[in-house]
């Protein structure tokens, strides 16, 4: 089970917005590749498109659900909004898939996949061919965020609480970059990291944009008190690492049929996941993960490592940790009945997600 359960779309009014965003993105891209300088950025804005066909829309619904913390009425802009979030989740996840090499995801080429096998067809030798593969997303993930931008900014227009949205908008992309940043410093070696940097790593790169921008985005909206936002942003930030503490577990241990990615990767790319940092933790096992990252433990003897130790066990306990805060903080937000059981399905999914 994933996090989409409780946001894929039964009511009618869901259903209708859902609609109502996939509509709105497809005239969003028709508009980026009509009005493209070059045929080639066409081309490319073409394989952005395809790219974010068949997707989940869960920012979108995320920023519907923080706007019916506050309010019961329907706003078009939220459909504006939920547009900029999936444009930036796209920009982001093209991003993230270059940074980590990656050329699948959920088991499909990726844009750099695209360019990187189209210039192999033409002779071109596998480095430079993956150089160029990872140049057009590069490419693809800057326009991608700057449509995004443009998008929310129109949509905020002449409302009370656009400068707040935007400048939401903004911190979360900020916040994805530094916590991009020490993902790859941290996975690097160059820098030390503790379970507390792991974990704060994750607040910036998944639960700022992921999870608390588009509800506090879709509160602000409404018109939602500085108490609520307050109270959202924290309840939001658990829901976010919790997300990412399973994602870790699930790079290692997960099926990869399920999760579209081989679960060595993570150990394969170095990757200083919550797993590598409950280990590090443990003093016989931090030489062994020493060994690791110098190249004289294989990546076999790292995995029997987390096993002898149960660290999967461990991470598990740290996401309902988290889980069960976040419900302490619901039990303090001031919504209606129906959108409490919402995020209580939502907690509950994260925990039992598989992909």
């Amino acid at each position: 089970m994933s996090i989409q359960a409780q946001l894929t779309p039964e009511a009618e009014s869901d259903k209708i917005f859902a609609a109502a965003i996939d509509q709105r993105l497809t005239q969003l891209l028709d508009a980026q590749i009509q009005e493209a300088a070059t045929p080639n950025m066409a081309e490319l804005w073409r394989r952005v498109a395809g790219a974010m066909r068949g997707g989940k829309r869960t920012r979108p619904m995320l920023v519907k659900l923080g706007y019916q913390v506050v309010s019961t009425d329907a706003d078009a802009r939220c459909i504006e909004v939920g547009c900029a979030f999936e444009l930036l989740h796209t920009a982001l996840v093209i991003h993230d898939d270059i940074i980590d090499q990656d050329f699948i995801r959920r088991g499909q080429p990726t844009v750099s996949a695209h360019y990187r096998d189209a210039a192999l067809a033409q002779g071109k030798a596998q480095a430079a061919a993956e150089h160029i593969g990872h140049a057009a997303a590069l490419l693809a993930g800057d326009a991608l965020i700057a449509t995004a931008i443009q998008v929310l900014a129109n949509a905020c227009n002449q409302l009370a609480a656009g400068e707040r949205i935007v400048e939401v908008f903004h911190t979360a992309i900020q916040h994805s970059a530094a916590g991009e940043l020490d993902d790859v410093l941290f996975s690097a070696h160059l820098k030390s990291a503790s379970l507390d940097d792991v974990l704060g790593m994750h607040r910036l790169k998944t639960a700022a944009y992921s999870f608390e921008a588009p509800l506090v985005a879709g509160a602000l909206l409404a018109g939602a008190s500085n108490d609520v936002v307050a109270q959202l942003s924290r309840f939001a930030n658990l829901l976010g690492s919790s997300y990412q503490i399973i994602d870790d577990v699930l790079g290692t241990f997960g099926d990869a049929a399920q999760t579209g990615k081989p679960n060595d990767s993570d150990l394969r790319e170095g990757k200083m996941t919550v797993l590598i940092a409950l280990t590090e933790s443990i003093d016989t096992a931090a030489p062994v993960v020493q060994g690791w990252r110098d190249g004289t433990v294989s990546n076999d003897a790292m995995r029997a490592l987390f096993v002898t130790h149960d660290i999967e066990t461990q991470a598990r306990q740290l996401a309902d940790e988290c889980c069960e805060q976040a419900r302490e903080q619901l039990a303090g937000l001031p919504v209606r009945a129906e959108v409490r059981t919402t995020f209580r399905h939502l907690i509950h999914d994260l925990l039992q997600r598989n992909h």
